[in-house]
């Protein structure tokens, strides 16, 4: 987000569109965007989301610190992908960033928990994380970031992230901190698969020793690390450690083999 890592203290959350979620829309579109993954991808499959069980509503104990879920950024999907998680797989308390003019132009999205930023203006950036630690503080809520913040072809190295992470994770006094890695692969199917992992989160509690430079080259570690894990599966098919979310409608060549009997 290009946010400088001075003066940010006293910075005030002003003029920021605010999520104000509420469960009949998250309800709805969470089907809704399950509905659209459904249909657009072949398989969609996730390794790790056991790592994340103590800030689901059914956890027997229930977590209390927040929980920052930072993934990489290859494609749209990401964020549909964040949003079906949150509502309809994990069922997290969730809340994400949005560009200021996409969350301008379809309000809707803040009834499932997206509030505005401005990348561009790394002062208003700033205030966003600010709000974004007012929301999350003392609570067992979840906030997915980008921290690459940008789209970024899957292949590319090194992994970069932005030190809004770092910056958010100070004012936070006390968080979790889960990399998440998504790979759209084209192979056999007409449609792409996509493999989900995500990283065993860590508890990370700021001390006067700590920097933000060190958080934010940790974070770019594990992500690559996990990134190029999903890589390395996606290029082998290797298949066996992820639970397969979503299959979608058959292929036109696997139609055609069942009408024509050479399935």
């Amino acid at each position: 987000m290009g946010v400088s890592l001075h003066n940010f203290v006293t910075v005030q959350t002003t003029d920021i569109i605010r999520a104000d979620p509420t469960p009949l829309a998250k309800a709805f579109w969470g089907r809704y965007f399950e509905r659209s993954v459904r249909s657009s991808f072949h398989h969609v499959m996730i390794d790790g989301e056991g790592g994340v069980a103590g800030w689901t509503p059914n956890a027997p104990r229930r977590m209390t610190e927040p929980l920052i879920l930072f993934a990489t950024h290859h494609s749209w999907w990401d964020a549909a992908l964040s949003i079906v998680l949150s509502l309809r797989t994990l069922r997290l308390d969730a809340y994400g960033m949005m560009e200021h003019k996409q969350l301008q132009k379809y309000q809707f999205f803040r009834k499932i928990g997206m509030f505005s930023v401005v990348r561009e203006d790394p002062r208003s950036a700033l205030r966003s994380i600010h709000h974004a630690a007012d929301v999350l503080r003392g609570t067992g809520k979840s906030l997915w970031m980008f921290p690459q913040g940008e789209l970024i072809q899957q292949d590319v190295r090194p992994i970069s992230c932005d030190p809004g992470l770092g910056i958010l994770t100070r004012l936070l006094g006390t968080a979790w901190l889960a990399p998440v890695a998504f790979r759209y692969e084209m192979v056999r199917e007409q449609r792409p698969d996509v493999f989900i992992r995500i990283g065993a989160p860590q508890r990370v509690v700021w001390s006067a020793d700590m920097r933000i430079e060190n958080v934010m080259r940790e974070a770019q570690d594990r992500l690559t690390a996990l990134a190029d894990g999903v890589r390395a599966d996606a290029m082998a098919h290797n298949t066996a450690p992820y639970r397969t979310l979503y299959t979608g409608a058959r292929s036109m060549e696997k139609l055609f083999d069942t009408i024509t009997g050479k399935s």
